[in-house]
């Protein structure tokens, strides 16, 4: 967490790269250990998709360090490397709700809320596994003052 004039910045914690980590593992011990021990030449297309499993393994462990959440006095704003993915302001809400995000807990608790931008409706969601649960009370305090 981090302060930026009258805003704070929630970063995901290190613990969201365990997914990652995980399917990493998987990829050394089911398909990379075996081919080394083995100690014949390997043909190229399962080299090929031994990287292409790599390299998802590695994406799947840094992309969800990539967001980051900033939450201002009227606003709440996403970003992924750096670019705005959203900006949602207090008076675009029409509902904010806490609970579920995914059907029987899946994706865990968060917020969820619907906007009217430019007379668009729209859902976004932000979870307490990411960002944890001080960031999802602050965002939702932020957003249902009108």
């Amino acid at each position: 967490m981090k302060m930026k004039k009258n805003a704070t910045i929630y970063r995901p914690k290190l613990a969201v790269a365990g997914g990652g980590l995980v399917a990493l593992a998987i990829v050394f011990f089911g398909l990379t250990l075996p081919l080394i021990v083995e100690g014949t030449p390997v043909e190229t297309t399962k080299l090929l998709g031994l990287v292409g499993f790599w390299l998802i393994g590695i994406v799947v462990t840094i992309y969800p360090l990539c967001f980051k959440l900033e939450v201002g006095s009227d606003y709440v704003k996403s970003y992924l490397f750096g670019i705005t993915i959203s900006n949602v302001r207090s008076l675009d809400i029409q509902t904010i709700s806490y609970g579920n995000l995914f059907f029987r807990s899946l994706g865990g608790k968060g917020l969820t809320y619907r906007t009217l931008i430019n007379g668009k409706s729209k859902t976004y969601t932000v979870g307490e596994i990411i960002y944890g649960k001080d960031a999802i009370v602050h965002a939702k305090r932020v957003l249902e003052q009108k």
